[in-house]
């Protein structure tokens, strides 16, 4: 089935392992931030939650030079030092991936295509679409929002035609995306970028019904 909502543009059905392996962990890391209690609330998302998504994206960007043909040595950038200079220090400890394993230079066979075992039309309720989703916080409505949009952009990637790997400037577009979410946890993630902004009692959340909510008018007006 195609996507919707932020995915509507996915394509679903492609031979890449590389992809559909990439596609599979930012779908784990999106369901896990979705799930975190102080994610969605308010305006940012506190420290602990901040540090748990950086590891993440740079997990990712080891993956995305894992999965990368390189055989000309292209400087593929690193997320690691991206966050470095921003001033993020938590990753130091991250164990580093080895560049990419042998075996490129052998000819492989085309595979066939199968479909993404995840579904983005909204039908898996571990896959909600945005606009399903309660979040309150635009902070972190934006952050979703892009992460959506990088996860579509890996479906539509040339070498969804190939059997493995993807190619170095494809690569690079990657990271383009993935350093943009690390941008947005420097600048809204972490206790000194939250902003105490209370939401209250949304008319859709009142016990009474929303009718009854305080802010809305009743009866009609006369001139």
């Amino acid at each position: 089935m195609p996507g919707v909502d932020t995915f509507a543009d996915a394509i679903t059905r492609f031979r890449n392992r590389s992809v559909h392996t990439y596609v599979g962990h930012l779908l784990t890391f999106r369901g896990q931030i979705l799930q975190d209690g102080e994610f969605g609330v308010q305006s940012g998302w506190d420290t602990a939650t901040n540090t748990f998504m950086l590891e993440w994206l740079v997990s990712l960007d080891f993956l995305r030079r894992k999965i990368t043909h390189n055989p000309q040595g292209v400087d593929l950038k690193t997320l690691e030092a991206r966050a470095k200079d921003l001033g993020v220090n938590i990753l130091d400890n991250v164990t580093r991936l080895s560049t990419a394993p042998e075996g490129d230079e052998v000819a492989r066979p085309s595979g066939r295509e199968f479909d993404l075992p995840y579904k983005l039309d909204g039908s898996d309720p571990n896959i909600p679409t945005l606009g399903s989703i309660d979040l309150r916080n635009v902070d972190a409505r934006m952050f979703v929002t892009a992460l959506d949009q990088h996860i579509t952009e890996a479906t539509r990637l040339d070498s969804r035609y190939a059997t493995y790997r993807i190619t170095p400037r494809e690569s690079l577009m990657l990271y383009g995306s993935l350093a943009e979410l690390v941008d947005m946890c420097v600048s809204f993630g972490g206790d000194e970028n939250r902003l105490p902004i209370p939401h209250g009692v949304r008319p859709a959340e009142e016990p009474r019904g929303p009718t009854a909510s305080p802010n809305r008018e009743t009866g009609s007006s006369t001139s």
